[in-house]
């Protein structure tokens, strides 16, 4: 569908760059200190396919010391503002699209540093739902995989991703509590 190719054209680039972003620094690491930054525009919902992926290039940013700026028009993006709240990024949704250029030189156009000292919008929520692996459904409260961590709304005995087995417990099978014998 058009949202699952509008998130996945965010997703590819943006773990292209931090690529790109690594082997700078790899290369330059004697010479200079890089400060970088992503800035995404987004003009789509999210698709919650892609929530691992997003979530590793986000953590991958954050290991590399990468600043993930988001604008997005007229649509929350649940990712985006996971993404700048945990790279210390900023995430702003516009509702105009004719003021994008006012606003990426008044918010995104100054670094990290420089926002420090003006007043800068405040995000007061974040969604941190995340998207369980069976339906690629956004859950408030599901099922966690010990072992590999995958999230699923429902409880399977058998993790579908890494195999593992869970052993419940034994449950009494009728409603009637056992009796102790006497002796």
């Amino acid at each position: 569908s058009i949202r699952e190719f509008c998130f996945v054209s965010i997703c590819i680039p943006l773990t292209g760059i931090l690529s790109d972003i690594h082997r700078y620094q790899r290369e330059k690491a004697s010479i200079e200190k890089l400060d970088s930054r992503i800035l995404v525009i987004k003009s789509c919902g999210d698709s919650s396919n892609q929530y691992m992926t997003t979530l590793s290039a986000i953590f991958a940013a954050q290991k590399e010391n990468v600043v993930i700026d988001s604008c997005t028009l007229r649509e929350q993006s649940g990712y985006m503002q996971q993404a700048a709240d945990i790279t210390g990024g900023l995430y702003y949704t516009l509702e105009n699209p004719a003021q994008l250029l006012q606003h990426l030189m008044w918010l995104f156009l100054p670094d990290p540093a420089c926002r420090a000292h003006m007043i800068m919008p405040v995000i007061t929520t974040i969604d941190y739902r995340a998207a369980c692996f069976c339906h690629h459904k956004m859950v408030d409260i599901g099922h966690v995989c010990s072992v590999c961590l995958s999230i699923f709304c429902q409880f399977n005995p058998i993790c579908s991703t890494c195999k593992t087995h869970f052993k419940l417990p034994n449950l009494p099978t009728s409603g009637k509590s056992r009796k102790k014998k006497k002796q």
